[in-house]
């Protein structure tokens, strides 16, 4: 019974605590101070252009050279490259948000920038062989502001 003296008093103070409505002039404040500083010039994602707009833009698209590198018989311990070249085939910029490895042995490095539309890249992928024998195939997940937002490189080496 003390126990419950000491609870109710309590829950009802966490209560009346979390009451955190924003009232119609505090949220007009916070939208007015905002005002300039939210844009979406950087964004330009055609599924959400106004229908009044006069030009619609094709989204980005990304279009590699090859999907796949076969870097054959190495050696344990060797660590080997390739750049996976690839052109931004749409008329929206590109943006390289993440990519995803199969395996901490692969390593990716791409643009950080926007690629402009006929814009050539490359996406740069190290594999360590080290404790890697026999045969293996890593793949690396792209994903990117294009249509399709995924795309997978593979690399495939037998490590002797």
């Amino acid at each position: 019974m003390k126990l419950a003296s000491v609870l109710v008093p309590v829950a009802w103070c966490l209560i009346l605590a979390c009451d955190s409505s924003i009232t119609n002039h505090e949220a007009k404040s916070i939208q007015d101070s905002l005002q300039g500083h939210l844009t979406s010039d950087l964004v330009q994602n055609p599924h959400s252009l106004a229908s009044s707009s006069s030009k619609q833009v094709a989204p980005a698209q990304i279009s590699f050279t090859d999907t796949l590198h076969q870097f054959g018989r190495i050696q344990e311990g060797e660590i080997v490259n390739y750049e996976f070249e690839f052109t931004n085939t749409g008329e929206a910029d590109l943006l390289i948000n993440d990519t995803k490895t199969s395996c901490g042995c692969t390593t990716p490095e791409y643009p950080r920038q926007p690629i402009r539309a006929g814009e050539k890249e490359v996406i740069r992928v190290i594999f360590n062989s080290t404790g890697k024998r026999g045969y293996n195939e890593k793949s690396i997940v792209v994903f990117s502001n294009a249509q399709p937002a995924t795309q997978e490189l593979l690399i495939q080496a037998e490590v002797r």
